[in-house]
């Protein structure tokens, strides 16, 4: 897909991967939709993005994403304003053993409305323009994580979700692809934790004091090249800081 005029709606959009990823695509000629749950701090991303890249680019929403009218109210903004969306990132996610269910409504529950809302906008065969959508999942839904089991339960679900989406035979004459972002630890929000949102803090900031983190710009190419690329189908794309962006695909069906 090339992106120049292409519309790109973003959860989680104000801040972090989110925001490098507006960047990155105004910065090839499309156009974005912020979605967050900060309004504060979307509302300041966007002025930021609208007087570098276009006042008609840059729309930001108030989303909660565990909100369903809300989230579809936003979505069906973001289409009234820019007439259709050809790429979801469902990018929204928090760290917070304390608070597990409300963990599991963000990252998981959320992605699967997201991804649906997308899918039945998108698809070609029921009058849609075809699209990719883009889930954030993490390198901790790919491997066991005591610190945060439930974090990475909701990541590995993520996973889950949208290669087997993929594999689905219809996907074909919808034209729509889907991929995963999952990335190693990376200077985000996210890492800012208080001693008891995680399992075992102390050992947890000891490893990561020597971890090599990777960048949100490696993160963000990740998503450029799940955009960009349309061999990328039922894919997760690895981040690791040495290594960069390596794709990997698990499949017992065949994914075309």
């Amino acid at each position: 897909m090339q992106l120049k005029d292409k519309v790109v709606f973003i959860t989680g959009g104000a801040q972090g991967f989110g925001r490098g990823v507006a960047e990155a695509v105004l910065k090839k000629g499309g156009k974005v939709c912020l979605a967050d749950v900060k309004r504060d701090q979307g509302e300041a991303t966007a002025k930021e993005l609208q007087t570098s890249s276009g006042a008609d680019n840059v729309f930001f929403v108030k989303c909660d994403v565990t909100n369903v009218a809300e989230f579809e109210d936003a979505f069906k903004a973001a289409v009234s304003k820019f007439g259709h969306v050809d790429v979801m990132c469902n990018n929204a996610g928090i760290m917070d053993e304390r608070i597990w269910e409300k963990q599991l409504e963000i990252n998981f529950t959320a992605v699967v409305r997201g991804t649906m809302m997308a899918l039945n906008h998108m698809r070609k065969d029921k009058g849609g323009r075809g699209g990719v959508i883009i889930n954030t999942a993490s390198m901790a839904g790919l491997m066991p994580t005591y610190w945060f089991p439930v974090y990475g339960a909701s990541k590995s679900a993520v996973y889950h979700f949208t290669s087997s989406w993929a594999q689905n035979p219809e996907m074909k004459a919808a034209e729509v692809r889907l991929a995963s972002i999952c990335p190693a630890g990376a200077k985000t929000a996210l890492l800012d934790l208080d001693d008891d949102q995680i399992i075992h803090h102390g050992h947890f900031k000891q490893v990561m004091e020597t971890a090599e983190y990777c960048t949100v710009d490696q993160v963000v190419s990740a998503f450029l090249m799940a955009m960009e690329d349309d061999t990328i189908n039922g894919t997760a794309l690895t981040i690791r800081a040495k290594e960069g962006v390596v794709k990997m695909k698990l499949s017992l069906v065949p994914v075309e």
